[in-house]
């Protein structure tokens, strides 16, 4: 990819244990510190234990000891977890490793855990700051572990790190991604419930709607602020999907 480029352009890819715009960059909004929640069994269909012991069981398949997560909403289907870092979005920023026995460690922001989902989590999940992340790839390679890694996804840093360790790896799809795409029928009956709270949501602003347009006192922003109006009035309301 860009190291191929880089190498066809002349010059080489170099890793920086510093951000260079950091350096220049002093006006940066402070890191989200929003709270993970646990995600209801009643929305999810299926237990974060269940979901650990499937991925485990397709690494020891696959003779691998581990799996490196860096997508968050790998982290939020393989936990049942959710939170509010990325707006409209329901995602925790993290990073996971998933062994092939089902544990998970889990790197992210301690302050971000409360005790409800810490016990939520349970003991097959340990969490760990998120600069501790690098130190827990260099860990495995030292032990020479047979890690898996998705090249579509992760960081060019994650198979550096591991590669400088000592372990072996494995170039492969992140091992949620089939397994969160095949929705449960627990899933699929909230899709459609979820559709139809907002369809009712949507019929009654278009009701107002056709009301307000024969007034002529309707723009595109009272529009937009009456059919947000309308969504909130859902119970099960969280947030709109974009702008």
């Amino acid at each position: 990819g860009f190291a191929q480029a880089c190498e066809k352009a002349g010059g080489s890819l170099v890793a920086v244990a510093d951000n260079p715009l950091d350096a220049v960059l002093h006006d940066q909004p402070p890191d989200q510190l929003s709270p993970v929640v646990p995600q209801a069994l009643e929305y999810a269909g299926e237990t974060s234990e269940a979901k650990r012991n499937r991925v485990g069981a397709g690494l020891r398949e696959a003779d691998l000891d581990a799996a490196v997560l860096t997508l968050p909403e790998s982290l939020a289907w393989l936990l049942n977890i959710r939170g509010g870092d990325v707006p409209h979005t329901p995602l925790p920023l993290g990073f996971g490793l998933v062994s092939a026995e089902g544990q998970v460690e889990l790197f992210i922001d301690r302050r971000k855990i409360g005790s409800a989902v810490a016990g939520h989590l349970g003991n097959g999940v340990g969490i760990r700051p998120l600069e501790e992340f690098g130190a827990a790839l260099d860990a495995l390679g030292r032990d020479h572990r047979r890690v898996q890694a998705d090249p579509a996804t992760a960081a060019a840093w994650v198979f550096d790190r591991l590669a400088q360790a000592g372990a072996r790896i494995r170039h492969a799809e992140d091992p949620c991604l089939i397994l969160k795409a095949c929705k449960n029928p627990v899933e699929l009956d909230g899709t459609r419930a979820a559709h139809k709270r907002d369809g009712a949501s949507v019929s009654r602003f278009l009701a107002w709607l056709a009301g307000a347009v024969g007034k002529g006192d309707v723009d595109e922003i009272t529009a937009a602020e009456k059919l947000r109006a309308c969504r909130r009035g859902n119970a099960l309301f969280q947030d709109l999907s974009f702008p």
